[in-house]
């Protein structure tokens, strides 16, 4: 039995698709086509120089505190004292900075999202669902005897690009025909606990038939059972490998970032024109058409590229979460491995110079357990990918905002590390001892037993004046890598 709440929102979810459907096309088109304009022009000077770097990272990986954060790090590093944040290298040159919008790129709320960090009491921004950007404008004196010669100041912009992992998600449907992505998908579906999610969404689309006359109703009914499917992955189950990956989006993002009303069905076979089948096929291609547009226009000109990953929540849920980031983060890494060589005709060619992979959320550590979260980091992206792209990728472990401090407790006869921060849901700060994080990742038999306390800590409280960059771990060393 339906109740009349699940009806409702049906209803109104094929309202929605249709919508969306009927503004894909001019949208994506108009809006795609503007960002890829912006990204191109990288015209420079020698005194005028920019460093693009783009931010990314699947949802909770912490992406929008990471701009925030590296941001005002960059506005108040030159006058703050050398340790709050050590690489810097314009700390004794420059002259002023400000931060401002990229033409062509949808603004990132950086004041809003700073004001959300410094408020009393402090609570953590709402993460972003869309490409957004802001440019970080250094006024620095010239250097070099030709810079010297040809103007006394210089400029440096470092334009920062944030845009959600899941899109990243989607760049092997390129490679795949509807049929072999449903039947993938149905794979997926049928496993673990994806199972019983699955279990509305695919009983609709079984007693669909793809022979009749195409039913936009029916199809954004069924779309809409599939989209709370994935919806319920990533909220319920901490699960992550979820395509199409636009379909995540909250319903404030862009339409034709948010969704096409299409779901998998692995047996269809020959369609005929007109029918439910042929809706599925033509959409999954749209759909394609968009992500290729985001290939060529975004993801292949974008040389320097941040990639934050949660890694200690998925350790801290269990064996299945963790299996299912890995499966996502190789799927993301050999994205940027097939820039060179894309596995689809008409593909432009692109590259990345720099890569960083950054475990996110260190300060939920002690900094003796820090060589094992990379160790981590390492295992999860795979040692083929370390060692092709040694040149051009890190490894980093970073808090972009430290939400803890950290000291040496006796506990039962030893001295431990603990940590003090305030966890979510409490009111006072608390002494938490984090375990063990394991430097590789564990056989199957021994995630029972694994001695691990991941907690998640409200943000600090700062005091004004609020003039230099934020309390972090190593994200100069993100600055550093990227640049240096």
């Amino acid at each position: 039995m339906v109740s009349p709440r699940t009806v409702t929102h049906l209803t109104k979810a094929v309202a929605e698709t249709t919508m969306i459907l009927e503004r894909l096309g001019d949208w994506a088109k108009g809006s795609l086509d503007s960002v890829g304009a912006a990204l191109a022009d990288m015209s420079t000077s020698l005194s005028h120089q920019r460093h693009r770097i783009a931010i990314t990272g699947l949802q909770r990986s912490g992406k929008t505190v990471f701009v925030t954060s590296f941001a005002h790090a960059l506005l108040h590093a030159g006058n703050a004292p050398r340790s709050a944040f050590p690489f810097f290298p314009w700390r004794d040159t420059v002259r002023d900075v400000s931060v401002g919008e990229i033409p062509g790129i949808p603004p990132f709320p950086y004041r809003a999202h700073l004001d959300e960090l410094l408020a009393t009491p402090p609570r953590w921004p709402a993460p972003t669902t869309a490409l957004a950007g802001l440019r970080v404008r250094l006024r620095h004196d010239a250097t070099g005897f030709v810079g010297r010669r040809l103007a006394a100041a210089a400029t440096l912009d470092i334009d920062l690009v944030d845009y959600p992992g899941e899109w990243l998600l989607d760049l092997p449907m390129l490679a795949q025909s509807y049929r072999d992505w449903s039947l993938q998908m149905e794979e997926l579906a049928a496993g673990g606990s994806r199972r019983a999610l699955a279990a509305p969404w695919r009983a609709a689309a079984a007693s669909l038939d793809l022979d009749a006359p195409e039913d936009a109703v029916a199809i954004a009914r069924i779309a809409a059972l599939h989209v709370d499917y994935l919806r319920r992955c990533r909220a319920e189950k901490n699960l992550y490998f979820l395509q199409p990956g636009r379909f995540l989006q909250d319903d404030a993002a862009a339409p034709a970032d948010r969704a096409l009303p299409f779901f998998p069905v692995g047996r269809i076979g020959k369609v005929r024109p007109g029918s439910n089948g042929a809706a599925l096929v033509r959409r999954y291609r749209d759909y394609q058409r968009i992500v290729r547009r985001f290939h060529a226009q975004v993801f292949g000109r974008l040389r320097r590229q941040v990639v934050l990953v949660d890694l200690l929540t998925a350790l801290q849920q269990g064996h299945e979460s963790f299996a299912d980031l890995a499966l996502a983060m190789r799927t993301i890494t050999e994205s940027f491995e097939h820039l060179s060589r894309p596995p689809v005709r008409f593909l432009p060619q692109g590259r990345v110079d720099r890569l960083a992979l950054v475990a996110t959320k260190a300060d939920h550590v002690s900094a003796d357990q820090m060589h094992n979260l990379v160790g981590l980091l390492r295992d999860m992206i795979g040692e083929p990918f370390i060692r092709t792209n040694a040149r051009s990728a890190g490894l980093l472990a970073v808090a972009a905002v430290r939400a803890t401090t950290e000291a040496m407790v006796k506990w039962e006869g030893r001295s431990l590390p603990f940590l003090t921060g305030t966890p979510d849901g409490a009111d006072e700060p608390q002494e938490v001892y984090a375990g063990i994080v394991p430097g590789q990742i564990p056989d199957a038999a021994a995630w029972p037993d694994l001695a691990v306390n991941i907690r998640t800590f409200r943000p600090p409280l700062l005091p004004a004046p609020h003039d230099r960059p934020l309390p972090h771990i190593n994200l100069d060393k993100v600055l550093q890598f990227l640049i240096a």
